[in-house]
């Protein structure tokens, strides 16, 4: 990733402000939208390509409901829209499509319909869901394309959501399960009418198309293929098949998707990732998105911190523990409870809390406490940590601060110069009283969950030293890890963070 793309990234996820704004965007993992590469009709002569709408609504859909959106197309490369679709054609057939046309108009997503990914490199088991769009090229570059066709199949027998729409269901008229069958046989599904193939023949006064889905669906045995109304938004679910009857219905069918893909949450991990102390949530932000492509990812932001408007002077450590609770109770199993810093605190007084509801705990360059020990008391054991003699508190000494000159070199020494900058201008009084709030933990409940430790090397917040001898005298940890970071090494190491913490089992 270049320097400029990086800046905008973390500014976009250090500021507390922008953080709500995008709050979820891209943080239930990927969705692939599949679409044809160009071709000419046989039929019109013309040239054909992806329907906009069935790209641009879908997508839509899917990164407003928190996915990133992939595009990939079986040759890779540039894809083209039929011009019918396009809402600045002068045909103005779609010219009340104004969700394509503000597509058309991101420069970011008109990049993705220049360079789709070619369908052979891409690794389905980083997509929770695939949709493949319609359009006039289907009809001639996916009816006989057997590896999109084995693709589909073989996505499809995951049990993760396929979805199909308009043109694009021509695949299910030929995709065959191993068994030898249609992949269709005894399901409901729909695609491109017969009677909207014939509305949209008279349209231009020639036949379009060299063949109509519904016609050949009907001949398939035991077809249970449906139609709704004429140009109509319809979507029909069998399973984990999808379905979308044409142009209109993209958006009905990807809801379909989102809505099976809530459903499917059980299927995956859970991580609930907690935060530090002068930190808020955004902290996670270069390892939520990527942790997300195979789990469920759960950030929390506790009380007086970030954008949360509660005065440090009013919350403590059971305000703490109360808000990691509420979000994991939301969860549909169990989850691994990740804490940094300070939350290694607050996870082990939840650990006590709700034993049963965590599968293992991962404490990240953080405060591993025994039964009545507190973070202060701890902390004043490190001698490598640059963070207690530059301790400033505020009158009533409620809250305490950092020094601003040593900010950067106790949290993010390895840090570039803008995010040592970015945490300067972010920096937050922490509330005192949890600091010092002792932690009740006992072998039967927090000493029943199963915990982890990443060591941070080069640490001057939370030393090394005072990790390990945590870690020793615990003497239940399971097994460690070292990275040979500062403080947050899920900023200055993102993809070797997500490597180790997924390993951790």
């Amino acid at each position: 990733m270049n320097m400029k793309k990086l800046i905008i990234l973390f500014l976009a996820i250090t500021s507390g402000l922008l953080a709500g704004a995008q709050h979820n965007a891209g943080h239930n993992g990927k969705v692939l939208l599949i679409a044809s590469n160009p071709s000419v009709s046989k039929q019109t002569g013309w040239p054909i390509g992806v329907w906009f709408a069935e790209v641009a609504h879908p997508y839509w859909e899917f990164a407003e409901a928190g996915y990133t959106v992939d595009i990939a197309s079986p040759d890779g490369g540039e894809i083209k829209f039929d011009a019918f679709s396009d809402p600045e054609d002068p045909s103005r057939y779609a010219a009340f499509d104004y969700v394509s046309l503000g597509f058309k108009k991101d420069l970011a997503r008109m990049e993705q319909v220049r360079n789709t990914l070619k369908l052979s490199t891409v690794n389905p088991a980083d997509y929770k869901a695939i949709f493949v769009c319609g359009g006039q090229g289907p009809m001639y570059t996916f009816i006989d394309n057997a590896e999109l066709h084995q693709f589909f199949v073989d996505f499809y027998l995951t049990g993760k959501p396929a979805a199909a729409i308009c043109h694009g269901t021509s695949i299910l008229l030929k995709t065959k399960l191993p068994n030898g069958k249609f992949l269709v046989d005894g399901k409901k599904w729909t695609g491109f009418a017969s009677a909207e193939e014939q509305y949209a023949d008279n349209y231009v006064g020639m036949q379009i198309q060299p063949f109509r889905i519904e016609d050949e669906a009907r001949k398939m045995p035991n077809s249970k293929f449906l139609v709704g109304a004429p140009f109509a938004p319809f979507a029909v679910q069998d399973g984990n098949l999808i379905t979308g009857q044409q142009q209109n219905s993209g958006a009905a069918a990807a809801a379909l998707v989102i809505a099976e893909l809530e459903r499917q949450r059980k299927n995956y991990p859970t991580y609930v990732l907690v935060h530090g102390a002068w930190a808020d949530e955004s902290a996670w932000g270069f390892v939520r998105s990527a942790l997300a492509v195979r789990a469920n990812v759960e950030v929390v932001n506790l009380p007086a911190h970030g954008i949360d408007l509660a005065a440090a002077n009013a919350v403590s450590l059971n305000d703490y523990v109360n808000a990691v609770v509420t979000v994991i109770n939301k969860q549909p199993g169990n989850v691994v409870l990740v804490g940094h810093s300070m939350a290694g605190i607050v996870i082990s007084q939840v650990a006590e809390k709700v034993p049963t509801r965590i599968d293992r705990l991962v404490y990240v360059a953080a405060y591993l406490p025994r039964n009545g020990e507190d973070l202060l008391s701890l902390s004043k054991q490190d001698a490598e940590s640059k963070v207690g003699g530059a301790l400033e508190f505020n009158a009533d000494f409620s809250a305490a601060t950092i020094k601003k000159e040593m900010i950067a070199p106790a949290v993010c020494a390895d840090c570039p110069d803008f995010l040592k900058e970015a945490l300067v201008k972010y920096h937050r009084a922490e509330p005192a009283k949890p600091l010092s709030e002792k932690v009740v933990l006992t072998n039967p409940k927090f000493g029943s969950v199963p915990k982890f430790y990443i060591y941070t090397s080069r640490d001057q917040a939370v030393g090394y030293a005072l990790q390990q001898q945590m870690v020793k005298a615990n003497g239940a940890v399971k097994k460690t890890a070292v990275m040979e970071t500062s403080h947050l090494p899920f900023v200055v190491q993102p993809q070797r963070f997500i490597e180790i913490l997924t390993s951790l089992k």
